[in-house]
């Protein structure tokens, strides 16, 4: 075998992880993840012969193309052109030893009928953050099965960046520290990163500059270049928001009094999450914090488990009595802001004031609200004195989705809205209600 198609270093410690361990491969861009992969694959056909039934999928047939030269010329090295033979419109290699190994689109449902049914022993989803949801994924995964003992296993590449960057970073590299085993729903992962210095092939200096020219986005080039996936493609907020500085404990015990201004803010969804937050406005003399400083210590989401986009379908009834428990629970008046559904037979205001929830619309200039939401950011990061902004750690649906929240492409002051936004939204409503109530709840006027 060539010096080329010979492991790296960081592809022989990818080698070296147990095979009853999947692997998730989350690194910076050109650390030889792929070939890396290639090369478990090898071994699993070599091991396991023909009980090894390979799959691996990108979410496009472009995008396979470079994976599917890799792998003929690694298996061609390996086994030569009598022991190996190719399918290209079906996408099969099929090996003398028996094993097969398929490549795929995953893009649709239908794109996953292909395959349902089917015994894949080892199963690769090539570049997964380019997928929209894990949704396909998951149920491709769900396939898995072997009649005749062969360890199953997933192995997953990532670049930071993508669609899906905000779950991978939680349910996966956040989990535990690189090249440590790691539980998920009864399955033993290891996360093995990688950057482009792993990978001795590249001219580095060449790679790492055409790298900084294919964005402007300086934020993505450093998660590219340094495989750092607390930094997100393209975030709104990347360069003010910081969960060391602005996540307080969830243990909160100050009393909560008048002096603290307390409300709620709210974004309402149905088939979409709904979130509230309850917000309390420093007094400037309780607490490390400057005065006016925003501190949201709770939240209500009505987000559907194991996803960020899709919300549980409470009718607003079922909401307002949420809320009432939790202002029960911090003994606050339900009042605030909260964005006016008019799809609703009444609006939502009048129904929540049925309930003894007493709501106000929010101030809904986005450019403004943005700007408002990252000064107090801003404050607090840099310890101006001015009002700032911290959210517990009780929010958990703030710190999934907030910090990941991408920029609008056509308007880069504001964020774009396909994404999982209700909880920045509620956010930046809190910010606006808090600015023109006066702070301390200093009413200097109305919506």
């Amino acid at each position: 075998m060539s010096d080329a198609l010979s492991p790296t270093p960081y592809q022989a410690r990818m080698l070296a992880i147990p095979e009853h361990y999947s692997i998730v491969a989350c690194g910076g861009r050109g650390g030889g993840k792929t070939m890396g992969t290639m090369f478990l694959v090898l071994r699993h056909v070599e091991a396991h012969t023909e009980n090894a039934r390979v799959l691996i999928v990108r979410r496009t047939y472009r995008s396979l193309q470079l994976i599917e030269e890799e792998l003929h010329r690694l298996l061609l090295s390996v086994y030569g052109a009598r022991s190996v033979s190719y399918n290209r419109a079906d996408k099969v290699f099929r090996l003398a030893n028996g094993a097969t190994i398929e490549l795929g689109q995953l893009d649709s449902q239908s794109d996953y009928h292909k395959y349902h049914g089917r015994e894949i022993t080892m199963l690769v989803v090539d570049e997964w953050g380019e997928w929209q949801d894990n949704n396909l994924v998951a149920l491709l995964k769900s396939g898995l099965r072997s009649a005749h003992g062969v360890p199953l296993r997933t192995v997953y590449t990532a670049n930071p960046g993508g669609p899906l960057h905000s779950f991978i970073h939680r349910e996966h590299v956040a989990r535990a520290p690189a090249w440590h085993p790691y539980e998920r729903n009864g399955e033993t992962f290891v996360n093995a990163p990688s950057v482009y210095l792993d990978n001795p092939f590249l001219d580095h200096e060449d790679y790492i500059r055409r790298l900084k020219s294919s964005t402007s986005d300086e934020a993505l080039f450093k998660a590219w270049s340094e495989g750092d996936w607390n930094i997100a493609r393209g975030a709104f907020f990347a360069d003010c928001l910081d969960q060391k500085i602005h996540q307080l404990p969830v243990a909160w015990h100050i009393p909560v009094t008048n002096r603290w201004a307390p409300f709620l803010a709210m974004d309402w969804g149905s088939g979409s999450p709904s979130v509230c937050y309850v917000c309390l406005q420093a007094p400037g003399d309780v607490g490390p914090w400057p005065k006016d400083t925003l501190l949201l210590i709770d939240e209500i989401a009505t987000v559907r488990p194991g996803t960020l986009n899709e919300g549980l379908d409470w009718p607003p009834s079922k909401l307002a009595d949420a809320i009432n428990e939790r202002c029960d629970f911090w003994n606050i008046h339900p009042e605030g802001v909260a964005d006016d559904a008019k799809g609703l037979d009444n609006t939502l205001i009048n129904i929540f004031r049925e309930h003894g929830i007493y709501m106000q619309r929010p101030f809904k200039n986005r450019v403004a609200g943005w700007a408002g939401m990252r000064d107090r950011l801003v404050a607090t990061r840099d310890g101006t004195g001015a009002p700032g902004l911290l959210v517990s750690a009780r929010c958990g649906y703030f710190w999934q989705t907030v910090p990941f929240v991408e920029r609008d492409p056509q308007r880069p002051e504001d964020i774009i809205t396909t994404g999982p936004d209700h909880a920045a939204d509620a956010a930046r409503y809190a910010c606006m209600y808090s600015l023109n109530q006066g702070g301390s709840g200093r009413t200097i006027g109305h919506y």
